[in-house]
């Protein structure tokens, strides 16, 4: 080869390697993208659920995904923090489950400055405060409890004693309660004899269920505003050789696993997981220049062991559709 090809060759490979630093390939665009999936917390598997979701949808688009969260659903100054960071990190998108919305209002209107969309999700409802939320996806928590209410009055034939375990008291509680005494409006002969907090928690579930079984030892029926409190109340009435009924909310893999064993009686299942992987296909479709509705409302079914398998297997998810906000007036 002659010193003049060789050296012609020499500056044919100057000029790719140029043009290949200045013309990143489409998976590099993908893998640009950095985004925050926010819950309150892990203290429960809802929420690991929806990360999982979230975390294995991103990666398929070659994502960096963020998904901190504070220790506890109590600490509402830490998840503001953590927003604040992601913001700080020009982060492309960040979808948040609040602790409280008060409480992230001034972090929403910081990534709208930002230029950054926001998205909510676990919840229609909006979040107040001033900000700009580009979409709220999640169920009707109002309708969903609602048919568990019609479902406890079935299974107690309209007759019995029901005890409410509430979350953390803010509009998550307010509409699952809510939703819940509203369905039991059907039938006059079941009465609520006690409504507590319980935290969210399995642990604090259990505490409050024991006591309310010693109170009211004919209680009939637990309902938990969450799986994890209703595992609670299933936990205290087994170890108290109590039969009662256990009906929450969540269709995490835990109470799936109790309702084959016949443990605790039924969830509202959302499909957690399903949840995260919608989040993120939303989140991909505004980054893309694509418009989406304000409202996304997913899927929500009773579970029971008739029809667990068929939730396992997602043959029971429908898709989203566009919907209405949930608003927190106490009514559906």
């Amino acid at each position: 080869m002659s010193k003049r090809t060789t050296a012609a060759l020499g500056v044919l490979a100057s000029i790719v390697a140029v043009l290949s630093m200045a013309l990143p390939s489409s998976g590099a665009n993908k893998a640009s993208k950095h985004i925050a999936v926010l819950a309150p917390a892990y203290t429960s598997p809802f929420h690991v659920q929806v990360r999982d979701g979230a975390v294995s949808e991103a990666h398929k688009f070659g994502w960096q995904i963020d998904t901190q969260a504070p220790s506890s659903e109590a600490d509402f100054n830490g998840q503001a923090k953590i927003m604040q960071a992601e913001i700080a990190k020009h982060a492309d998108a960040i979808s948040v489950i609040p602790i409280d919305p008060k409480a992230i209002a001034g972090a929403i209107k910081s990534a709208n400055k930002a230029g950054i969309p926001v998205f909510g999700h676990n919840g229609i409802t909006p979040f107040g405060g001033g900000g700009k939320v580009t979409e709220y996806i999640g169920y009707n928590q109002w309708k969903g409890a609602r048919k568990l209410g019609a479902l406890a009055c079935k299974l107690l034939h309209g007759n019995g004693q029901v005890f409410i375990l509430d979350g953390i008291v803010e509009f998550h509680t307010h509409r699952r309660a809510g939703g819940f005494k509203e369905g039991l409006k059907a039938c006059p002969g079941v009465k609520i004899v006690g409504e507590q907090s319980g935290e969210w928690l399995r642990t604090k579930g259990e505490q409050v269920a024991t006591a309310a079984l010693n109170a009211h030892p004919d209680i009939n029926l637990f309902f938990g505003c969450s799986d994890e409190m209703d595992i609670g109340a299933a936990l205290a009435a087994k170890r108290m050789h109590k039969q009662v009924f256990t009906i929450g909310i969540d269709g995490n893999p835990a109470t799936l696993d109790m309702i084959k064993k016949g443990v605790v009686t039924a969830t509202l299942g959302v499909y957690p997981r399903m949840m995260g992987v919608v989040t993120v296909d939303q989140i991909n479709k505004v980054l893309a220049g694509k418009k989406v509705p304000y409202v996304l409302e997913t899927p929500s079914t009773i579970v029971t062991k008739q029809n667990l398998a068929g939730y396992l297997a997602n043959r029971t998810f429908k898709k989203p559709i566009a919907s209405k906000p949930e608003l927190d007036t106490g009514h559906a």
